[in-house]
């Protein structure tokens, strides 16, 4: 995998992880995770085969952050939904007037 295809990867997985915010979705934190991993992982090979090749650090840098995201993002997305069950399970929505 070239750097192009790393930085690609980690842009990805940082898109999967706002997107998985906005619209709570728990398993598109998990496929932007895979996709910072992969392109952590690759990258990182990147590297160490070039070390002054500076876009194979800037995928390194984007990988980190993409992996980063996801998991703040699935974190959130977990808390979100075990404050949310009680509510959910008592049958309680929002509560007020309905128009």
């Amino acid at each position: 995998m070239d750097g192009k295809k790393c930085r690609t990867f980690g842009i990805v997985s940082i898109v999967c992880a706002c997107v998985s915010l906005i619209l709570f979705g728990a398993l598109l934190d998990v496929v932007g995770f895979v996709f910072g991993m992969i392109a952590l992982n690759k990258s990182k090979k990147l590297v160490v085969a070039a070390s002054q090749d500076v876009y194979a650090r800037d995928a390194m840098k984007l990988a980190k952050i993409g992996v980063v995201l996801s998991l703040v993002a699935f974190i959130a997305n977990l808390l979100t939904a075990a404050f949310l069950a009680p509510a959910l399970m008592q049958g309680g929505g929002v509560s007020g007037p309905m128009f």
